[in-house]
Protein backbone atom coordinates (compact mmCIF):
# COMPACT_ATOMS: atom_id res chain seq x y z
CA UNK A 1 0.00 0.00 0.00
CA UNK A 2 1.68 3.70 -1.08
CA UNK A 3 1.51 6.07 2.14
CA UNK A 4 2.95 8.68 -0.40
CA UNK A 5 0.97 12.05 0.29
CA UNK A 6 -1.44 12.45 -2.84
CA UNK A 7 -0.08 14.47 -5.19
CA UNK A 8 -1.76 18.24 -5.91
CA UNK A 9 -3.69 18.48 -8.94
CA UNK A 10 -2.71 21.28 -10.82
CA UNK A 11 -4.93 24.43 -10.95
CA UNK A 12 -6.68 23.69 -7.50
CA UNK A 13 -5.35 25.87 -4.69
CA UNK A 14 -4.20 23.75 -1.51
CA UNK A 15 -7.11 22.46 0.46
CA UNK A 16 -9.78 22.51 -2.50
CA UNK A 17 -10.75 19.42 -3.03
CA UNK A 18 -10.93 17.92 -6.47
CA UNK A 19 -13.80 16.96 -8.92
CA UNK A 20 -14.72 13.18 -7.94
CA UNK A 21 -14.01 11.63 -11.48
CA UNK A 22 -10.49 12.86 -10.83
CA UNK A 23 -10.66 15.22 -14.22
CA UNK A 24 -9.49 18.09 -11.96
CA UNK A 25 -12.54 20.44 -12.87
CA UNK A 26 -12.97 23.34 -10.76
CA UNK A 27 -16.82 23.43 -9.58
CA UNK A 28 -18.24 27.18 -9.85
CA UNK A 29 -18.99 29.02 -7.20
CA UNK A 30 -22.82 28.77 -5.93
CA UNK A 31 -24.06 32.42 -7.40
CA UNK A 32 -26.73 32.90 -4.28
CA UNK A 33 -23.90 31.98 -1.81
CA UNK A 34 -21.18 34.54 -3.12
CA UNK A 35 -24.11 37.21 -3.12
CA UNK A 36 -24.93 36.40 0.57
CA UNK A 37 -21.06 36.04 0.87
CA UNK A 38 -19.94 39.97 -0.85
CA UNK A 39 -23.55 41.48 -1.07
CA UNK A 40 -21.22 45.28 -2.23
CA UNK A 41 -21.06 45.71 -5.57
CA UNK A 42 -17.21 46.17 -6.21
CA UNK A 43 -17.37 49.23 -7.61
CA UNK A 44 -18.86 50.69 -4.55
CA UNK A 45 -16.26 49.46 -2.42
CA UNK A 46 -13.69 50.98 -4.85
CA UNK A 47 -15.39 54.45 -4.46
CA UNK A 48 -15.95 54.14 -0.83
CA UNK A 49 -11.87 53.04 -0.47
CA UNK A 50 -11.49 56.09 -3.00
CA UNK A 51 -13.24 58.21 -0.22
CA UNK A 52 -11.57 56.77 2.60
CA UNK A 53 -8.14 57.44 1.20
CA UNK A 54 -8.63 60.70 0.55
CA UNK A 55 -9.50 61.46 -3.13
CA UNK A 56 -11.69 64.09 -3.68
CA UNK A 57 -12.76 65.71 -7.21
CA UNK A 58 -11.43 68.65 -8.61
CA UNK A 59 -14.03 71.52 -8.66
CA UNK A 60 -13.32 71.74 -12.51
CA UNK A 61 -14.29 67.68 -12.66
CA UNK A 62 -17.06 69.00 -10.53
CA UNK A 63 -18.39 71.48 -13.00
CA UNK A 64 -17.93 69.38 -15.77
CA UNK A 65 -19.81 66.34 -14.34
CA UNK A 66 -22.30 69.08 -13.51
CA UNK A 67 -22.65 70.81 -16.80
CA UNK A 68 -22.72 67.32 -18.29
CA UNK A 69 -26.18 66.33 -16.52
CA UNK A 70 -27.67 69.47 -17.34
CA UNK A 71 -26.97 68.97 -21.31
CA UNK A 72 -28.24 65.23 -21.07
CA UNK A 73 -31.61 66.55 -19.08
CA UNK A 74 -32.09 69.33 -21.63
CA UNK A 75 -31.70 66.59 -24.54
CA UNK A 76 -33.85 64.48 -23.26
CA UNK A 77 -36.72 67.39 -21.81
CA UNK A 78 -36.24 68.13 -25.73
CA UNK A 79 -37.27 64.85 -27.42
CA UNK A 80 -39.96 64.63 -24.84
CA UNK A 81 -41.54 68.02 -26.26
CA UNK A 82 -40.94 67.12 -30.07
CA UNK A 83 -42.33 63.72 -29.49
CA UNK A 84 -45.57 65.15 -27.57
CA UNK A 85 -46.31 67.52 -30.29
CA UNK A 86 -45.74 65.13 -32.64
CA UNK A 87 -48.69 62.87 -30.99
CA UNK A 88 -50.83 66.13 -30.20
CA UNK A 89 -50.28 67.18 -34.51
CA UNK A 90 -51.28 63.17 -35.27
CA UNK A 91 -54.73 63.66 -33.43
CA UNK A 92 -56.76 65.17 -35.52
CA UNK A 93 -55.73 62.91 -38.66
CA UNK A 94 -56.65 59.51 -36.50
CA UNK A 95 -59.67 61.03 -34.71
CA UNK A 96 -60.75 62.02 -38.65
CA UNK A 97 -60.01 58.64 -40.06
CA UNK A 98 -61.73 56.79 -37.11
CA UNK A 99 -64.85 59.01 -37.66
CA UNK A 100 -64.51 58.37 -41.75
CA UNK A 101 -64.55 54.64 -40.67
CA UNK A 102 -67.72 54.92 -38.31
CA UNK A 103 -69.46 56.58 -41.09
CA UNK A 104 -68.90 53.99 -43.46
CA UNK A 105 -69.94 51.15 -41.63
CA UNK A 106 -73.22 53.11 -40.85
CA UNK A 107 -73.70 53.87 -44.72
CA UNK A 108 -72.70 50.15 -45.39
CA UNK A 109 -75.44 48.82 -43.02
CA UNK A 110 -78.22 50.99 -43.85
CA UNK A 111 -77.83 49.84 -47.38
CA UNK A 112 -77.19 46.58 -46.23
CA UNK A 113 -81.00 46.66 -44.51
CA UNK A 114 -82.39 48.07 -47.80
CA UNK A 115 -80.89 45.31 -50.05
CA UNK A 116 -82.45 42.94 -47.33
CA UNK A 117 -85.60 44.44 -47.28
CA UNK A 118 -85.72 44.54 -51.21
CA UNK A 119 -84.72 41.16 -51.09
CA UNK A 120 -87.81 39.49 -48.74
CA UNK A 121 -90.04 41.96 -51.04
CA UNK A 122 -89.16 40.04 -54.32
CA UNK A 123 -89.40 37.11 -52.45
CA UNK A 124 -92.75 37.53 -51.46
CA UNK A 125 -93.72 38.54 -54.97
CA UNK A 126 -92.42 35.07 -56.42
CA UNK A 127 -94.20 33.06 -53.84
CA UNK A 128 -97.33 35.20 -54.55
CA UNK A 129 -96.59 34.17 -58.51
CA UNK A 130 -95.83 30.61 -57.82
CA UNK A 131 -98.85 30.01 -55.79
CA UNK A 132 -100.79 31.42 -59.04
CA UNK A 133 -99.24 30.24 -61.39
CA UNK A 134 -99.29 26.12 -59.31
CA UNK A 135 -102.13 23.51 -58.89
CA UNK A 136 -103.38 22.71 -55.19
CA UNK A 137 -101.06 19.30 -55.23
CA UNK A 138 -98.40 20.46 -56.64
CA UNK A 139 -98.63 23.86 -54.46
CA UNK A 140 -98.98 21.47 -51.30
CA UNK A 141 -96.25 18.96 -52.43
CA UNK A 142 -94.13 22.09 -52.66
CA UNK A 143 -95.08 23.22 -48.89
CA UNK A 144 -94.00 20.02 -47.49
CA UNK A 145 -90.65 20.27 -49.17
CA UNK A 146 -90.08 23.84 -48.58
CA UNK A 147 -91.10 22.84 -44.72
CA UNK A 148 -88.68 19.72 -44.06
CA UNK A 149 -85.76 21.77 -46.07
CA UNK A 150 -86.10 24.50 -43.72
CA UNK A 151 -87.21 27.10 -46.08
CA UNK A 152 -90.86 27.69 -44.98
CA UNK A 153 -92.28 28.69 -41.48
CA UNK A 154 -93.31 25.85 -39.09
CA UNK A 155 -95.68 26.10 -36.39
CA UNK A 156 -95.81 22.77 -33.24
CA UNK A 157 -94.82 22.12 -30.02
CA UNK A 158 -91.72 20.22 -29.16
CA UNK A 159 -89.26 20.94 -26.31
CA UNK A 160 -87.14 24.09 -25.54
CA UNK A 161 -83.59 23.41 -24.57
CA UNK A 162 -81.97 26.43 -22.84
CA UNK A 163 -77.72 26.97 -22.06
CA UNK A 164 -76.03 29.57 -20.97
CA UNK A 165 -72.62 30.18 -19.56
CA UNK A 166 -71.78 29.65 -15.92
CA UNK A 167 -69.36 31.42 -13.62
CA UNK A 168 -66.46 32.03 -14.91
CA UNK A 169 -62.83 31.70 -12.44
CA UNK A 170 -59.29 32.55 -12.89
CA UNK A 171 -56.20 29.91 -12.58
CA UNK A 172 -54.53 30.98 -9.48
CA UNK A 173 -51.26 29.37 -10.35
CA UNK A 174 -51.19 30.96 -14.28
CA UNK A 175 -53.94 33.55 -14.22
CA UNK A 176 -55.34 32.29 -17.34
CA UNK A 177 -59.37 32.57 -17.16
CA UNK A 178 -60.76 28.85 -17.04
CA UNK A 179 -63.77 28.40 -19.43
CA UNK A 180 -64.91 25.13 -18.97
CA UNK A 181 -68.31 26.82 -17.92
CA UNK A 182 -68.74 28.84 -20.94
CA UNK A 183 -70.96 27.00 -24.15
CA UNK A 184 -69.18 26.09 -26.83
CA UNK A 185 -70.08 24.87 -30.07
CA UNK A 186 -69.58 21.70 -29.71
CA UNK A 187 -72.27 21.64 -27.08
CA UNK A 188 -74.91 23.21 -29.31
CA UNK A 189 -74.03 20.56 -31.79
CA UNK A 190 -74.22 17.97 -29.48
CA UNK A 191 -77.66 19.28 -28.24
CA UNK A 192 -79.16 19.45 -31.91
CA UNK A 193 -77.84 16.43 -32.69
CA UNK A 194 -79.39 14.87 -29.86
CA UNK A 195 -82.95 16.46 -30.87
CA UNK A 196 -82.74 15.12 -34.57
CA UNK A 197 -81.85 11.37 -33.54
CA UNK A 198 -85.23 12.09 -30.78
CA UNK A 199 -87.51 13.07 -33.66
CA UNK A 200 -87.12 16.49 -33.87
CA UNK A 201 -88.55 18.13 -37.27
CA UNK A 202 -87.42 21.44 -37.21
CA UNK A 203 -84.69 23.10 -34.84
CA UNK A 204 -83.86 26.76 -34.42
CA UNK A 205 -81.13 28.15 -32.38
CA UNK A 206 -81.56 31.85 -30.77
CA UNK A 207 -84.39 32.41 -33.98
CA UNK A 208 -81.51 30.81 -36.48
CA UNK A 209 -83.58 27.95 -38.38
CA UNK A 210 -80.96 24.49 -39.02
CA UNK A 211 -80.84 23.09 -42.98
CA UNK A 212 -78.91 20.55 -43.78
CA UNK A 213 -76.35 23.14 -45.26
CA UNK A 214 -76.37 24.83 -41.61
CA UNK A 215 -72.83 25.25 -39.33
CA UNK A 216 -72.50 25.93 -35.84
CA UNK A 217 -69.09 27.33 -35.35
CA UNK A 218 -66.51 29.44 -33.00
CA UNK A 219 -64.99 31.85 -33.56
CA UNK A 220 -62.82 33.29 -30.88
CA UNK A 221 -65.25 34.36 -28.22
CA UNK A 222 -68.71 34.05 -30.32
CA UNK A 223 -70.56 31.06 -31.89
CA UNK A 224 -71.97 31.38 -34.91
CA UNK A 225 -75.14 29.84 -36.44
CA UNK A 226 -75.77 30.23 -40.09
CA UNK A 227 -72.37 32.83 -39.81
CA UNK A 228 -74.90 34.86 -37.66
CA UNK A 229 -73.57 35.38 -34.18
CA UNK A 230 -75.95 34.06 -31.48
CA UNK A 231 -74.89 34.97 -27.76
CA UNK A 232 -75.88 33.99 -24.21
CA UNK A 233 -78.14 32.28 -23.14
CA UNK A 234 -78.81 30.41 -25.85
CA UNK A 235 -82.02 28.51 -26.83
CA UNK A 236 -82.42 25.40 -28.91
CA UNK A 237 -86.30 24.99 -29.65
CA UNK A 238 -87.30 21.99 -31.75
CA UNK A 239 -90.32 20.67 -32.70
CA UNK A 240 -91.47 17.07 -32.97
CA UNK A 241 -93.24 14.49 -30.69
CA UNK A 242 -94.34 15.00 -27.10
CA UNK A 243 -92.04 12.82 -25.86
CA UNK A 244 -88.69 14.42 -27.58
CA UNK A 245 -87.98 16.28 -24.48
CA UNK A 246 -87.82 13.44 -21.87
CA UNK A 247 -85.74 11.08 -24.11
CA UNK A 248 -83.51 14.08 -24.50
CA UNK A 249 -83.07 14.40 -20.49
CA UNK A 250 -81.93 10.82 -20.19
CA UNK A 251 -79.97 10.21 -22.96
CA UNK A 252 -76.15 11.61 -23.53
CA UNK A 253 -76.75 15.12 -24.05
CA UNK A 254 -78.87 15.31 -21.00
CA UNK A 255 -76.22 13.35 -19.22
CA UNK A 256 -73.35 15.42 -19.92
CA UNK A 257 -75.20 18.87 -19.49
CA UNK A 258 -76.05 17.61 -15.92
CA UNK A 259 -72.53 16.48 -15.49
CA UNK A 260 -71.45 19.80 -16.99
CA UNK A 261 -74.03 21.83 -14.29
CA UNK A 262 -72.99 20.38 -11.46
CA UNK A 263 -69.48 20.33 -12.05
CA UNK A 264 -68.83 23.85 -13.46
CA UNK A 265 -72.11 25.74 -13.04
CA UNK A 266 -73.02 25.87 -16.30
CA UNK A 267 -76.83 26.62 -16.67
CA UNK A 268 -79.08 23.73 -18.30
CA UNK A 269 -82.95 23.91 -18.71
CA UNK A 270 -85.19 21.55 -20.57
CA UNK A 271 -89.16 22.50 -20.89
CA UNK A 272 -91.63 21.63 -23.13
CA UNK A 273 -92.91 24.16 -25.32
CA UNK A 274 -96.21 24.54 -26.78
CA UNK A 275 -97.35 26.56 -30.27
CA UNK A 276 -93.80 27.42 -31.28
CA UNK A 277 -93.23 29.12 -34.54
CA UNK A 278 -89.80 28.59 -36.22
CA UNK A 279 -88.83 31.20 -38.93
CA UNK A 280 -88.51 29.89 -42.16
CA UNK A 281 -84.47 30.07 -42.87
CA UNK A 282 -82.49 31.94 -45.61
CA UNK A 283 -82.51 30.31 -48.94
CA UNK A 284 -79.86 28.20 -49.50
CA UNK A 285 -77.22 28.30 -52.22
CA UNK A 286 -76.51 24.56 -53.58
CA UNK A 287 -74.46 24.24 -56.42
CA UNK A 288 -75.37 20.44 -57.43
CA UNK A 289 -78.56 19.02 -56.20
CA UNK A 290 -79.68 15.37 -57.12
CA UNK A 291 -82.84 13.51 -55.78
CA UNK A 292 -81.70 10.12 -54.43
CA UNK A 293 -85.25 8.96 -53.12
CA UNK A 294 -89.01 9.59 -54.57
CA UNK A 295 -90.59 12.94 -53.31
CA UNK A 296 -93.39 12.52 -50.81
CA UNK A 297 -97.15 11.82 -51.73
CA UNK A 298 -98.87 15.00 -51.84
CA UNK A 299 -100.88 15.97 -48.61
CA UNK A 300 -103.68 18.28 -48.33
CA UNK A 301 -104.48 17.59 -44.72
CA UNK A 302 -103.56 19.78 -41.71
CA UNK A 303 -101.99 19.27 -38.55
CA UNK A 304 -104.14 20.00 -35.22
CA UNK A 305 -102.96 22.58 -33.30
CA UNK A 306 -100.61 21.37 -30.72
CA UNK A 307 -99.69 17.64 -31.93
CA UNK A 308 -96.11 18.04 -32.13
CA UNK A 309 -96.31 18.11 -36.09
CA UNK A 310 -94.31 21.28 -37.56
CA UNK A 311 -96.46 22.49 -40.27
CA UNK A 312 -95.83 25.43 -42.74
CA UNK A 313 -97.93 28.63 -42.69
CA UNK A 314 -99.86 27.19 -45.25
CA UNK A 315 -101.23 24.23 -43.38
CA UNK A 316 -99.16 21.56 -45.04
CA UNK A 317 -97.87 19.07 -42.81
CA UNK A 318 -93.90 18.98 -42.60
CA UNK A 319 -92.51 15.74 -43.42
CA UNK A 320 -90.23 13.95 -41.44
CA UNK A 321 -86.67 14.72 -41.21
Amino acid sequence: MDSSPARPVAGLEPGETPDPDGSGRRYAPDFLMELFRNPLDPGYADAAARRDSGYRRSPGGRRTAAGSSAVVALVIGFLLVVAYQQTVAEEPARTKARDTLIEQVQSRRAETEDLQGRAERLAAEVAGLRERELSGAALAQLRDLEAATGLATVRGSGVRITLSDGPTTVDAVTGERRTEAQVKDTDLQLATNALWAAGAEAIAINGQRLTATSTIRQAGGAILVNVQPVAAPYEVVAIGPGDMGSDFHKGYAGQFFDTLAARYGLSYDVANAKDVTLDAATEMKLRVAAADTPPPAASGSSSPDGSGTARSSGSASEGPR
